[in-house]
């Protein structure tokens, strides 16, 4: 995961959330409210209409890559609960239970890029493929129940 204070373009936001990041103590927690309160107050109604702007643009930034993150996330953790099941059973068997393509499938279960952008789920999707594995799971505990 990336650091997401590298994306704060605003320096002095950056140096605000700098320092709450690094407090350990409710000392120093304190001391970061105290900074950010200080440079709040010392700026004009001009300078903080600017500050909150850009404020509000880092961190739609912010949140854009956490989102990203949490996606990412979210792909990897399918790959490892997955483990070798996709060498053991037909991907195009889940693929058309969820109305596509065993490359479509592929291409998400391992993060290939698709348009010049890594593939994933969406959440929709990944509970399709949830439901695809529960229907074969239960499948194959009838088979082998005979």
């Amino acid at each position: 995961m990336r650091n997401l204070t590298e994306l704060i373009e605003n320096p002095t936001l950056r140096e605000v959330l700098s320092r709450y990041e690094k407090a350990d103590t409710p000392e120093e927690l304190e001391a970061a409210k105290r900074y950010q309160k200080e440079v709040q107050d010392a700026m004009s109604k001009e300078e903080q209409d600017a500050y909150n702007e850009a404020s509000l643009s880092d961190f739609r930034r912010m949140l854009s890559a956490m989102e990203e993150d949490i996606t990412e996330l979210k792909a990897e953790s399918m790959r490892r609960k997955l483990g070798d099941v996709p060498n053991a059973i037909s991907l195009t068997y889940i693929a058309s239970k969820c109305g596509r393509s065993k490359s479509w499938l592929s291409q998400r279960l391992n993060g290939h890029k698709v348009n010049g952008k890594e593939a994933h789920f969406t959440a929709s999707e990944a509970k399709m493929v949830e439901e695809a594995l529960h229907d074969l799971g239960n499948m194959l505990l009838k088979v082998a129940l005979i």
